[in-house]
């Protein structure tokens, strides 16, 4: 054994041995470097592919769509890999018999439950936020309201647009709809297709398709999967106008399409126009929830001046001071953040609050109903699929320079927020410094005051339609009213 490690010594030199160790280490870098480029190039292919494939799918949805509009016979031979998210969806027989929709129609009110559990978390925050009303007697009220309640309460725009899709959608052949608290939706045998919500007083359409599918067209939709990885109906349609009613069609035709179900001729429409009640009917008839929480006391003012026909329009800086003491904490530690890092500008406007670094913005806050959002320049496709469950506001909001918003909740939130803010400030080669933690919410402060100083804003509200006034006081003296309010 001697022998051979004298013999090596006498072959090689020491400063040969080295250069040979060198060349090996060299040589495995550059085989490992040409693995991670051929596993980079199949990643990208198959996006590509995806994409591809995507917008194949989305042609011959649109041309199966033209076909059905024509009067044209179409067989039944595509499927939609995306629908439900990877979930293949049993075919529906078009020419299904009543019997057995009859037969699985205990099956169906059995999952109808586990469904509406699952896709109401999904729902706009705008639908989880609950409405304060002043009593006759003063006191302020906080009430939950049911889909039904809002539909019933909202302005005869929305109930024609709402009644002319529902219609619209139960023209399909062996297709059923089922009203639960928050919303309406709409199924054939084992297939949850579409679904109504009610977003503040906007009418939404919630549809089982892909939302990456009409990117770049004219249907701006909002991709919900980012909110729930189980959401069966990911893409959402705000109806705001007539011409939107009409794309919403379209959509519900592409849907349809995927499905495969053909429109029964004989469908009659109905009227599904809901007369307007008032607060307390409903209430009476379990449609509007009572709710004994506490509230806040800028709630209350709110509430007492919109009675008087008033509304404040809040600042960024007097929403921080009037929020509750969880949303304060929240906010001085991601502002601490922002600013341990050094040449780090922050300037105040009315709706944010904005932090730039070498002229350029990187970060921005904001606050949404009741929640603190932190906005960076970051590219949201990044972090897709990963645990930043972020939002991407480049297509409601254009240049923006922050086009990565992030909800901040509870406190774990606030640490992923606080790495997303890291991420941002090292590529832009901040460096930061520890600096003591600075209180930047201050106390309490009553609207009077803010109004004073400038920070909150009295606005006029404008007055309630005749029309729904009269049908309102029509309501309350029809006490023996026996028709039922939810039309199912």
């Amino acid at each position: 054994m001697s022998n051979v490690r004298f013999l090596s010594f006498n072959l090689f030199s020491p400063s040969q041995i080295t250069g040979i160790v060198l060349l090996s280490l060299l040589l495995a870098a550059v085989i490992g470097v040409n693995i991670w480029l051929v596993c980079l190039l199949r990643k990208r292919g198959a996006h590509k592919l995806y994409t591809a494939q995507l917008r194949k799918q989305r042609a011959a949805l649109m041309k199966k769509l033209y076909a059905l509009r024509s009067g044209e016979v179409v067989e039944s031979t595509f499927t939609m890999p995306f629908f439900l998210f990877g979930e293949k969806p049993p075919q529906a027989d078009p020419e299904a018999d009543e019997t057995d929709a009859a037969k699985d129609g205990r099956d169906e009110e059995d999952r109808d439950g586990e469904l509406d559990e699952a896709d109401d978390s999904d729902d706009d925050e705008e639908n989880e936020t609950l409405d304060l009303e002043v009593t006759d007697d003063g006191k302020v009220v906080r009430y939950d309201r049911s889909f039904t309640a809002r539909i019933t309460q909202s302005d005869n725009d929305l109930k024609a647009r709402y009644s002319e899709l529902k219609n619209y959608i139960l023209q399909y052949r062996s297709v059923k709809s089922r009203i639960s608290w928050k919303k309406e939706t709409f199924r054939s045998g084992r297939n949850i297709m579409a679904s109504f919500v009610v977003s503040g007083k906007t009418l939404c359409v919630c549809l089982a398709t892909d939302p990456k599918m009409f990117e770049g067209t004219k249907y701006r939709v909002d991709d919900l999967s980012r909110r729930g990885k189980n959401n069966k109906l990911p893409c959402r349609f705000r109806i705001t106008s007539d011409r939107r009613t009409k794309l919403a069609k379209e959509l519900i035709d592409v849907v349809m399409a995927g499905l495969g179900l053909p429109r029964r001729g004989d469908y009659v429409a109905q009227n599904f126009v809901l007369p307007y009640r008032s607060t307390e009917a409903l209430v009476k008839r379990r449609a509007i929830k009572v709710m004994g929480d506490s509230i806040p006391d800028f709630a209350k003012e709110d509430a007492l001046a919109a009675q008087k026909r008033i509304r404040y329009n809040r600042s960024f800086e007097a929403r921080i001071i009037q929020s509750d003491d969880m949303l304060k904490g929240y906010y001085s530690a991601i502002k601490n953040r922002l600013l341990s890092y050094e040449g780090v500008d922050a300037s105040a406007a009315w709706r944010k609050e904005t932090f730039s670094v070498c002229g350029a913005t990187a970060a921005a806050l904001v606050i949404r109903g009741k929640t603190l959002c932190v906005c960076l320049a970051l590219d949201p496709a990044r972090f897709e699929g990963t645990k930043y469950k972020a939002e991407d506001i480049s297509q409601r909001v254009k240049n923006t320079p922050t086009p990565l918003m992030y909800r901040i909740k509870n406190a774990r939130r606030v640490g992923y927020a606080v790495q997303l803010i890291d991420k941002v400030f090292s590529e832009k080669g901040a460096i930061r410094v520890e600096k003591p933690a600075v209180d930047y919410a201050g106390p309490f402060v009553a609207t009077d005051t803010l109004v004073r100083r400038g920070l909150i804003k009295v606005i006029g509200m404008p007055q309630q339609k005749d029309t729904e006034a009269r049908s309102d006081a029509q309501s309350d003296s029809e006490s023996g009213d026996r028709e039922t309010i939810a039309q199912e």
